[in-house]
């Protein structure tokens, strides 16, 4: 059987995200920040990602937005924690079918020069969840 250039081409950059993967782990699991930054290293998707750490059978830890944290997924102070009426009310009006997904909630902290945690914050607040994980951890 003969393979195309481009089954080379897919089959060295599925072995380089691989490679890299594994060389960014901490403990056996890649952390969400770190896993976005092996998207723009490699120019891959996040999905990508996400397929591959599923197939290497990888720990996804520590989602930017709070979803997931190693310690706990929602904070015990969350009461106490303040979020400004702007990041309230942005993530409000970002809401798609009463949910925000994760797209979503990292263009918001973007836009608003904001910390992801700031964002995932303030979805708890709203009792807002957060879903379309971009690497693919949540439906």
């Amino acid at each position: 059987m003969v393979s195309s250039a481009s089954d080379t081409g897919r089959i060295d950059k599925e072995k380089r995200l691989a490679e890299e993967m594994k060389a960014s782990l901490v403990n056996g699991q890649l952390h969400c920040s770190v896993a976005f930054k092996v998207t723009k290293k490699l120019k891959v998707t996040p999905k990508e990602v996400g397929d591959t750490a599923n197939r290497l059978k990888i720990r996804i830890i520590n989602c930017q937005l709070g979803c997931f944290i190693v310690e706990k997924a929602v904070h015990d102070d969350l009461d106490s924690k303040i979020v400004s009426k702007k990041v309230m009310e942005m993530v409000q009006n970002s809401l798609v079918s009463g949910r925000l997904p994760c797209s979503v909630a990292f263009a918001t902290g973007k836009l608003l020069k904001v910390s992801r945690q700031k964002i995932g914050d303030a979805a708890d607040k709203l009792k807002v969840k957060i879903v379309n994980c971009q690497l693919g951890c949540f439906p």
